[in-house]
């Protein structure tokens, strides 16, 4: 028994995908998180209006990070 790992490609592709499909949210709410924060500091009065907005944008982030963790469950679940 050598002990050597021969799945290098798999394991890296695995890795890539998993980085991708948490990092492509995480980074797309951290934006929107601070369009709000300085769309907040410039319009007070608005702040219901604008967290709408905002809330309608997180939904849609959320959708596509749940469909992207569900096809990748159902690529590597068989």
């Amino acid at each position: 028994m050598t002990g050597h790992f021969q799945y290098w490609t798999e394991g890296l592709t695995f890795i890539g995908l998993m980085l991708f499909i948490v990092g492509v949210p995480c980074v797309a709410v951290a934006l929107l998180g601070t369009k709000l924060i300085d769309h907040i500091g410039q319009y007070p009065s608005k702040s219901a209006k604008l967290q709408m907005g905002i809330c309608v944008q997180l939904l849609v982030v959320e959708i596509f990070s749940f469909l992207m963790l569900a096809g990748f469950f159902k690529i590597f679940s068989d």
